[in-house]
């Protein structure tokens, strides 16, 4: 209330010379509807941010590796509807803190999640199932996300059910010739972040022991401080890659 102004009439709370005039003698029905009026602005500017949420201050995002469409409710309110499969929502912005994530299908059941989002930083989640009669949920752990000045950070996260064996592979900015990300690199299985130089990164996936790639990234340029997640997924029998900052 640093902002409510005096309204007693006296600029500088020393006595009036003046003969103090009543104004609800002279004006009964207009003072009680100005009071009234000042009254209600000063309410409202000390109570604006009653029954409002906290900040959004944080995020997350779903990944739907799962093999039907899914609802996402955050705290019992829903956030997403119909995220498809291999799809990535939007960031959903929330309060720093816990949140419960349920993520719900039509036809196979669903999951819960909890999530702990933390000042601007944005948590990424995701549904899985190993067949059309059930989905689950986790979150990917940040571990050694931070980035030092003149480098940068991948990781690749495996959230294919079911498939033949494959191997992933990486080049990176100051390494060009092909490795894997992790060996054996198991479903469900996420790697650490893997340090370079700012430049490109590729990944890509092959059957165990051919060289023929069944999916790739492409060329993903990051900048200096820069990192990206990269999740694998089954998107109805045709393996894609998927790029979460």
């Amino acid at each position: 209330m640093d902002d409510a102004k005096d309204l007693s009439g006296v600029a500088d709370g020393s006595p009036s010379h003046h003969p103090r005039v009543d104004p609800l003698a002279q004006h009964p029905v207009s003072f009680f509807r100005t009071s009234a009026v000042v009254a209600t602005v000063l309410l409202a500017a000390c109570s604006d941010n009653i029954g409002l949420p906290a900040a959004t201050d944080s995020a997350f995002r779903v990944v739907n590796a799962s093999r039907v469409p899914i609802d996402v409710l955050v705290d019992g309110t829903v956030a997403v509807t119909a995220l498809g499969v291999a799809a990535v929502s939007s960031p959903i912005a929330v309060p720093s803190g816990p949140h419960l994530l349920h993520m719900q299908s039509a036809t196979a059941g669903s999951a819960d999640v909890a999530v702990q989002t933390v000042a601007a930083q944005t948590v990424t989640a995701y549904a899985v199932s190993s067949a059309t009669s059930s989905v689950t949920a986790n979150v990917l752990a940040d571990t050694g996300a931070n980035v030092p000045d003149g480098k940068s950070k991948l990781r690749v996260s495996n959230l294919v059910a079911n498939s033949a064996a494959i191997e992933i592979w990486r080049t990176q900015p100051d390494f060009q010739t092909p490795v894997h990300i992790m060996t054996p690199f198991a479903y469900l299985a996420t790697s650490p972040y893997l340090q370079s130089d700012p430049g490109a990164w590729e990944v890509f996936v092959t059957a165990a022991g051919g060289t023929t790639k069944l999916a790739t990234t492409g060329a993903v340029t990051l900048a200096s401080g820069e990192r990206i997640t990269v999740v694998l997924i089954d998107s109805l029998g045709v393996l894609r890659f998927r790029t979460i900052p």
